[in-house]
């Protein structure tokens, strides 16, 4: 990520000495706002909710992995040349802060459509509520934090392994100190037994917060460390993390498209009435993808499937559907070789017949499951983005969610 910074700061600077400061677009022109998009969705609800007043690209190649895509050089002077730039908000674009700090001086108009919806698996602000009664150190918040702490890893999955190390400078070492640990900010803090000085190991556990002491000769705290906390996200929609892919799920859609249409309306307010109407047509739209799941899933004969991929959590909470998924959250989420058994296990127990890819994720270990279950292949399409023959048809979203219905009327119904 460090390495994608500096990458785009520096050609911000080239950006900078280059282009001509780009506008915004004015009031009472008639402007044709040029946008660009993350994810296929956000293109495909921008053009059919600006309509003739809006020109909408996704800077995805057909078939991109929308977890692993990096913009490249050309991707950037694109969009520093846009009006607005659109991206999810919810976690899908490791890239798009740094983007977005760096379009700032570019007057691109940057939305993040999904940022206030609630994720699927999120934290919630309960717990992470500190307890008045709790001091977020052992002996307060007076004793000075010159003690760092390193090796904490973004997150962990169940069952790692925590490794951190203390780096105390010479003037205060001593041989009085105490490790600390609590369950939540809203716990008490407890000594944490058999740890060394200056290494601390012990199992992840979701939401525990580490620190250390050094006490002087007296055994009074005289130095300590910030508090680090342990976050466990296994990719499957349960943690605190979440699940970013609320554009699979069309009553949540309603809300990106509703905030994208917005942002028209704000910048070319004399065509808001053609927006609210567009607007509308991709609401009831979506309304109707609803009903059509809902109806699916009431008629079939199982709801449980194999897929490439955890992406389709938000299915699972409104219609009852059962991923079994190869891989979680991420594409980049390797399972692991208990996961492999007990999806084949299932599989053979529900008489499962299908195991279903994407069109953007190449799975060699799906195709090893398929192999094992003597499964057919089924394609789902995820809206990340679209393929070279869905792009040549023409297909937009609300014809790939109907593709994505029909393959799930054959996934979970036996054949008789």
């Amino acid at each position: 990520m460090k390495i994608l910074y500096v990458f785009f700061f520096g050609f911000a600077v080239i950006l900078t000495a280059c282009m001509d400061h780009q506008q915004q677009p004015t009031e009472g022109g008639n402007d044709i706002l040029e946008v660009s998009t993350t994810l296929f969705a956000l293109e495909d609800f921008a053009n059919k909710i600006g309509g003739e007043f809006v020109e909408a690209e996704s800077i995805y190649p057909p078939n991109a992995d929308a977890h692993t895509f990096e913009p490249s050089s050309t991707d950037f002077v694109k969009l520093a040349e846009q009006d607005v730039f659109i991206y999810s908000g919810v976690g899908l674009e490791p890239f798009a802060d740094t983007v977005e700090d760096v379009l700032y001086d570019e007057n691109v108009y940057v939305i993040a459509a999904g940022e206030h919806i609630p994720l699927r698996g999120e934290r919630s602000d309960e717990d992470s509520v500190d307890n008045p009664d709790v001091e977020s150190h052992p002996y307060g918040d007076d004793i000075p934090e010159e003690i760092a702490v390193e090796g904490v890893a973004d997150h962990y999955h169940t069952g790692d392994t925590v490794v951190i190390t203390a780096e105390i400078e010479e003037a205060l070492q001593s041989n009085h100190w105490q490790w600390y640990t609590r369950k939540h900010t809203h716990h008490q803090w407890e000594p944490a037994k058999g740890q060394d000085r200056t290494n601390f190991e012990a199992e992840a556990r979701d939401g525990q917060e580490i620190m250390l002491v050094i006490y002087d000769d007296n055994l009074d705290p005289y130095v300590q460390s910030s508090p680090v906390e342990i976050v466990i996200d296994d990719h499957d929609g349960t943690s605190g993390m979440g699940d970013p892919h609320v554009f699979l799920d069309p009553i949540l859609s309603i809300e990106i498209a509703e905030n994208i249409k917005e942002v028209f309306i704000e910048l070319l307010p004399e065509e808001s009435e053609t927006f609210e109407q567009n607007f509308e047509k991709v609401k009831t739209e979506l309304e109707k993808i609803d009903e059509e799941f809902r109806q699916t899933f009431a008629e079939a004969d199982h709801h449980q499937i194999i897929v490439s991929h955890a992406a389709y959590g938000y299915w699972e909470e409104r219609y009852g559907l059962e991923q079994l998924s190869v891989h979680g959250l991420s594409t980049t989420q390797e399972p692991s070789q208990a996961d492999l058994v007990e999806i084949v296990e299932v599989a053979s127990e529900n008489n499962i017949q299908y195991v279903t890819f994407e069109n953007n994720v190449s799975s060699t270990i799906s195709e090893v499951i398929q192999s094992e279950i003597g499964a057919e292949s089924l394609i789902l399409r995820n809206m990340e983005s679209i393929s070279e023959e869905d792009l040549e048809n023409e297909e937009d979203y609300f014809s790939m969610m109907r593709m994505n219905i029909d393959t799930l009327e054959i996934a979970l119904n036996d054949d008789e």
